[in-house]
């Protein structure tokens, strides 16, 4: 593994997570960029970046993150107190999505494929306005901490370890090891370090300020991350439209590599059907489905709404959310155009391997003058952290509200569940490092493997939230079925999908149309309609099976917690599930 991570990968993925449009060889060096030397300007913004991270975490913890008692303590950790305001959440969730698998991945699917891949973007303001009014009141009026927490009170116990465990599962295979996998490439491709250096460094920084802070420091840290990040991103931008000549000078002339015709496709938001990255047909259908999961059911994202004081700080949250995710198209997608129109040859040699993942560490170090560049530098450092630090704090809400303190030890004080929390926080940034190698295996464009990933593991869990918040005839046993049929489905393809990228089937084969031919975004959309279909005829023959547990937790909780019931208002926290 060390072996095979210590030099960035330049390879090309095309389709889900195995597909490569090129050879990749394991350990091979990387010619793609050079490292470069900082001048005076820029190791100060950089220095002066990670001494206020650090001092954001001892702040907090020196005004009393870990020396509170009773339940308040708990709550402040995990939930900040449920005490924030709407302009510090919508940039909080701003940031927690936008990471570094962004700057770097969307800038090189763009220079690959053009500006389609920001319908990914695009969605999700829609997405943002299914939580802030469907999905919102529900939790907020629940006084749920964690989204398991509500499986359990609509389905039971087992429901919500079985979330909770999914959950943790999800975050290593995708938020957290695709997003420290694309600091650590940039940070090694810009300054030559091995990765395992700068992916230590940056888990480990991370770790530490959430692991003393809580999520109150996270959503602090966020807000001037997001500024950092803005700031860089917007320069940056600026620079490279001047560096062609604005945007008719973008659009003018093809780079060499590329016909006037294929040219002009790149700045088209429409593919067709078959296109093998981004088919609007696809994204149409499809996307929603990791979307809806992404957004309205991860505990990553939804952590940050359930720390507001009331519904309309969520509701206005996701709003502010929402209109600052039409920017990436802007300040990350164009970009990976312009690297592209600049840099053709590294990027796409004639007689090499493809390379679109080294779009940004391109711009940042053949076109940004000194100062810039450090601010660039910090701004990548920044959304790295802003996607890291909200995984962290969701992980360990997760593991010590549902599984600890809900599962192994009910009787745990508030105090030993923070310190709990703490520790798995450092247990994660070790399974994350450990994890990293195996990506250079599977993929080599980071942004289709998280999204490939997600459309394969989301839909079980879309099936259970979206019957249990919408239809009172869906019980228990209806959402395990969903859980058991989803995840053999899925995990299957995943498997199937990697076998047949090793051991490629006869085209015209099965194998070859459900595992190769079959996009990524199509196959999400099948699982999410067999999940449904699952949940919904299991419930309807299992009618009273489950003892009444359904019915009786929908009875007294969507009743006094659906969408047309009072906004400003937040209830008190429920009871806790009963220990199995």
């Amino acid at each position: 593994g060390a072996e095979l991570w210590s030099t960035p990968s330049c390879g090309h993925t095309a389709g889900g997570i195995a597909a490569r449009s090129t050879p990749s060889t394991p350990g091979r060096q990387d010619t793609c960029v050079m490292p470069v030397t900082l001048e005076a300007i820029d190791i100060t913004l950089i220095a002066l970046y990670f001494v206020g991270m650090a001092a954001v975490g001892i702040i907090f913890w020196a005004r009393g993150g870990g020396d509170g008692g009773g339940q308040d303590e708990a709550e402040s950790f995990f939930l900040a107190g449920r005490s924030m305001r709407w302009p510090a959440v919508g940039l909080s969730l701003f940031v927690s999505n936008v990471g570094s698998e962004h700057l770097l991945g969307l800038a090189g699917s763009a220079s690959a494929t053009g500006v389609a891949c920001a319908y990914f973007e695009w969605s999700a303001a829609l997405h943002l306005l299914l939580l802030g009014w469907l999905f919102a009141p529900v939790y907020l009026r629940c006084g749920i901490a964690t989204l398991p927490e509500y499986l359990g009170r609509r389905y039971g116990p087992r429901l919500r370890r079985w979330l909770s465990l999914i959950s943790l599962v999800l975050y290593l295979l995708t938020k957290l090891s695709v997003s420290i996998y694309s600091a650590a490439t940039v940070l090694t491709s810009v300054f030559g370090w091995p990765r395992w250096i700068a992916a230590a460094g940056l888990v480990g920084l991370t770790a530490c300020y959430t692991a003393v802070g809580g999520l109150a420091a996270v959503i602090v840290t966020d807000v001037a991350q997001s500024v950092v990040m803005l700031v860089g991103a917007v320069t940056m931008t600026a620079v490279g439209f001047g560096r062609v000549g604005g945007m008719s000078g973008l659009r003018s002339e093809p780079p060499p590599s590329l016909t006037s015709e294929e040219w002009s496709r790149f700045f088209h938001i429409y593919k067709p059907p078959d296109d093998p990255s981004f088919p609007t047909l696809g994204m149409l259908l499809g996307q929603h489905v990791a979307g809806v999961w992404y957004w309205c059911l991860d505990q990553a994202i939804v952590q940050r709404v359930l720390s507001t004081r009331t519904v309309h700080h969520a509701k206005a949250s996701c709003l502010l959310a929402g209109f600052l995710k039409i920017t990436p198209m802007f300040l990350m997608a164009y970009p990976g155009i312009i690297a592209r129109k600049l840099f053709d040859a590294e990027l796409y040699p004639a007689n090499g391997i493809a390379t679109p993942n080294q779009a940004f560490p391109l711009l940042l170090q053949h076109t940004l003058p000194p100062g810039l560049l450090g601010l660039n530098l910090a701004a990548a450092v920044a959304a790295c952290m802003s996607s890291l630090d909200s995984v962290f704090t969701a992980a360990a809400s997760l593991f010590c509200l549902d599984l600890y303190r809900g599962w192994l030890r009910p009787a745990a004080s508030p105090h030993e569940v923070v310190r709990v929390g703490q520790a798995f926080c450092a247990l994660l940034a070790v399974l994350t490092l450990l994890w990293l190698p195996i990506i250079d295996v599977l993929s080599d464009q980071i942004f289709l493997y998280k999204e490939a990933v997600m459309a394969y593991l989301a839909p079980p869990i879309v099936s259970v939230y979206l019957l249990g918040v919408l239809w009172r005839r869906a019980n228990a046993t209806g959402a395990a079925a969903s859980f058991a049929v989803g995840y053999t489905l899925g995990f299957g393809r995943m498997a199937g999908e990697v076998w047949c990228k090793l051991h490629p089937p006869r085209p015209g084969s099965a194998a070859d149309a459900l595992f190769v031919r079959l996009h990524f975004l199509y196959a999400g959309l099948l699982l999410c309609l067999a999940c449904l279909a699952t949940h919904a005829a299991v419930s309807w023959a299992a009618q009273g099976a489950d003892g009444g547990e359904g019915r009786a937790v929908d009875e007294t909780l969507l009743a006094k917690c659906s969408c047309g019931g009072e906004g400003g208002r937040r209830a008190a926290p429920a009871p806790k599930d009963p220990a199995p």
